[in-house]
């Protein structure tokens, strides 16, 4: 990792695990990577330490005496005053119990049969966020409030804490809630380059969707996609069909010189709804997402989409 890259960030990371193999072996790791690294037993000590100095990257496990490792990273939330990215260790892959730690402040999830394998990757991960983060332009009062997973500014638990504060909303005010996810997809390497927009189809179709979507009211959530493919997740509160389908209109308008209505075209455009209706049973966040995943591929495979938003969630960064 570059030393020179994470300048503005110190390279300083606490590890809260009760067990000693385990914070011992994952200290080596950082140290070899030039990380100052503080241990603690328990999230207690974990609490005390952290309140004392500043850890820019907390990795604990989800299993952790004295203080539940969610409770350990919600408590964490409310006393840090500086920027900290929170990665948890689980051995759990269900989904309601991922968003319980998003919720509370866990950054993403490191699968502990993916560990020690995925732990830098995310670490650097870690300190790209908390960079971002400081030179985000999200926050500005002239711009559509945008969720953006893709550059890495921003993890799940910014998409899944707030989605999760809309769906509670919505049932609470028997509003309807409605998700429109939107997709960019080509086959051709070169295509998006050839459309010579001057800046990149993501980008563009965010402007697109900022200018579409109704101000004060709609957010956006821009979703990690693969190479030549753009994900956006467009989330309207106290809506109507009239609402989404115009905003899906203005969005096919938009791109309509680019020939993506047709099957054969070089790039295809493609838009799904969900909606959580009045009186019906609140869904997760996650799986609200997955709702809309599904209805734009045009088709309903069970709880896939619902796990491919998760694994979406948790490698971004």
């Amino acid at each position: 990792m570059s030393t020179s890259a994470d300048r503005s960030i110190p390279r300083r990371a606490l590890i809260v695990d009760g067990d000693d193999a385990a914070r011992e072996s994952t200290a080596a790791v950082l140290k070899l990577e030039g990380f100052e690294v503080a241990a603690a037993a328990d999230g207690a000590q974990a609490l005390t330490m952290f309140a004392r100095d500043w850890y820019p990257l907390v990795i604990t496990n989800r299993n952790i005496p004295m203080l539940d490792g969610i409770e350990f990273a919600s408590r964490l939330r409310v006393i840090a005053l500086a920027p900290v990215y929170v990665i948890m260790l689980t051995g759990s892959s269900d989904v309601r119990d991922h968003e319980l730690g998003y919720c509370a402040g866990v950054d993403q999830y490191l699968m502990q049969q993916n560990f020690p394998g995925e732990l830098l990757p995310k670490v650097q991960a870690g300190l790209v966020a908390l960079r971002r983060r400081q030179s985000s332009r999200t926050g500005r009062a002239d711009e559509p409030a945008t969720v953006d997973l893709e550059n890495g500014a921003h993890t799940a638990r910014h998409l899944v804490g707030r989605l999760r504060a809309e769906i509670v909303h919505s049932a609470r005010t028997r509003g309807v809630l409605q998700i429109l996810s939107i997709g960019i997809d080509t086959d051709d390497a070169l295509v998006f380059a050839r459309q010579n927009i001057g800046t990149s189809v993501s980008n563009a179709l965010l402007a697109v969707v900022h200018d579409a979507i109704r101000p004060k009211l709609d957010w956006v959530a821009r979703l990690p996609a693969p190479q030549h493919t753009c994900r956006l997740a467009v989330v309207m509160p106290e809506s109507g069909i009239t609402d989404s389908a115009t905003i899906e209109q203005r969005i096919r308008n938009a791109f309509a010189h680019w020939n993506s209505e047709s099957e054969r075209s070089e790039i295809r455009l493609s838009v799904g709804l969900a909606a959580l209706s009045r009186g019906q049973m609140p869904p997760t966040a996650l799986e609200l997402l997955g709702q809309a995943e599904r209805a734009r591929r045009g088709k309903d495979n069970g709880r896939t989409g619902i796990f491919a938003v998760q694994r979406d969630a948790q490698n971004a960064a």
